[in-house]
């Protein structure tokens, strides 16, 4: 038996995050976790391989789809799996090495294998189903993450059938792929792979794409995916999925709704389960959803006071950003340690998809359900001079103002680089920015910031407060 401060089960964002704070408290600190890697779905399987996935793909649709004006390019010979997955395992590698040199230098304890509770301040840690060694420690912080929802009727043979984990290991580049899912996770691959000029299908279980994006916002996007040449099928599900024998093999798809799909690869990413099963839990009092998700309260402990559970295991919001904070809010209330609280009530969004979407506040549909009275404005792309430079005529920044003092309640992006410029609507919206106060604002030119400007300008006017063109 091995005693620690704190015991962190986890090694993704919220318990690396966990044990780091706390180690920086002076606390002897213990990481479990479960994969030969560190760095959770977030850096292996999730947001940093998908991401530089899509770079990649921007890179090559630059080569081909959109050519500059006057400068022939192209790429010579066919693209292979190999040469679209390097740059993704390269910055992997460099991002793990980051957190492995981080976990050192705090002298956190790394252990591998699959932690269970035996008690409330006991874990014991097996691998190859046998029990290697237990821990304990005052504190246990739970931060096992989720995994891919599996559908047992769909043989997931990593050939032709994928989830949103095994796609990174992909054999070869597919012609054409199905992705069954248009959540956040489905949507972004549809777009990566159709950059790549492959014949994608995405379908939509919902009537609407991701509809708790303002509808403006959402119905902007599917035009811009529909120009990747993605054919989207709404309200639909699979009824069966079979595996046609090659060479090569393929896929077939039947839905609900009739359609008979076929392809070279199949993606489905419809839900995702917590990873909470055989952690002893339930026996403890802890309690657990039928999709794995443990219940805490606003500090994050769970029915055992000194058990804590954060990051995507707990559901909602689910974001890497997010799940780092409650890491650390966790370790301070445990301890009892004051410090800077992220604000978490309301949070900026954004889908890396081609194109990206970034999202903070308020949408229209909700102001008017709640029979708010309110203004838009809008900034173009196609009439920004950094939007035209960067050949992204598509994009809009839409801004929506309360009247009649025109505070800011809502910022929603479609278009290059919506992640990033969601957060100067972030800043504005915490500051309680008013639309005269952001079209006073100097913006560097040209750039996409400058949309800010011209979205509340055209505010201003629609209110009748000046003119503006």
């Amino acid at each position: 038996m091995t005693r620690f401060d704190v015991i962190v089960i986890g090694g993704g964002p919220a318990g690396e995050r966990a044990a780091i704070h706390a180690a920086r408290l002076g606390k002897r600190a213990a990481l479990v976790e479960r994969d030969r890697v560190v760095g959770g779905t977030g850096v292996n399987w999730g947001a940093i391989p998908s991401k530089t996935l899509r770079e990649s793909a921007l890179f090559v649709r630059s080569l081909t789809d959109r050519k500059l004006e006057g400068v022939p390019c192209g790429i010579q010979g066919e693209l292979t799996i190999a040469d679209f997955m390097y740059r993704e395992r390269a910055v992997v590698a460099r991002e793990l090495e980051y957190i492995n040199k981080s976990l050192d230098r705090h002298a956190v304890e790394l252990y591998t294998g699959h932690a269970r509770l035996v008690d409330a301040h006991t874990v014991a840690v097996t691998s190859d189903g046998q029990e290697r060694l237990r821990l304990t420690a005052e504190l246990i912080v739970i931060a096992t993450g989720t995994r891919p929802n599996r559908p047992a009727e769909i043989d997931f043979d990593g050939e032709v059938v994928f989830d949103s984990a095994s796609i990174l290991r992909l054999p070869r580049m597919p012609r054409s792929l199905v992705v069954l899912g248009a959540g956040v996770i489905g949507v972004e691959y549809a777009s990566i792979f159709a950059a790549l000029g492959i014949q994608v299908t995405l379908v939509d279980t919902r009537p609407q794409l991701l509809p708790y994006l303002d509808q403006e916002i959402s119905g902007i996007l599917e035009r811009e995916l529909k120009k990747l040449r993605v054919v989207i099928l709404h309200d639909d599900h699979y009824a069966q999925v079979t595996k046609r024998p090659g060479p090569p093999p393929a896929v077939v798809i039947e839905t609900r709704q009739g359609n008979h799909l076929e392809a070279d690869a199949l993606l489905y990413c419809v839900g995702r389960d917590g990873n909470s099963d055989g952690m002893g839990l339930a026996e403890l009092g802890v309690q657990v959803s039928d999709r794995g998700l443990i219940q805490v309260n606003e500090s994050f402990q769970t029915a055992l006071p000194n058990v804590y559970a954060v990051g995507d295991v707990i559901g909602y919001p689910a974001l890497a950003s997010t799940a780092m904070e409650q890491g650390r809010q966790a370790i301070r209330h445990a301890f009892g340690v004051s410090g800077p609280r992220g604000r978490m009530a309301v949070l900026p969004f954004a889908i890396y998809a081609i194109p990206e979407v970034g999202t903070i506040g308020a949408t229209e549909q909700e102001l008017i359900a709640e029979g708010t009275d309110y203004v838009v404005g809008h900034g173009l792309y196609r009439r920004n001079p950094r939007g035209q430079i960067i050949g992204d005529p598509g994009g809009v920044l839409k801004l929506i103002f309360s009247r009649p003092e025109l505070r800011l309640l809502g910022a929603h992006l479609v278009g290059s680089q919506a992640s990033e410029l969601i957060h100067i609507g972030q800043a504005f919206f915490y500051a309680g920015a008013t639309a005269d106060e952001i079209a006073e604002t100097l913006y560097n030119y040209p750039t996409l910031s400058d949309l800010y400007r011209h979205a509340a300008l055209e505010a201003l006017g629609r209110a009748g407060r000046l003119q503006y063109s």
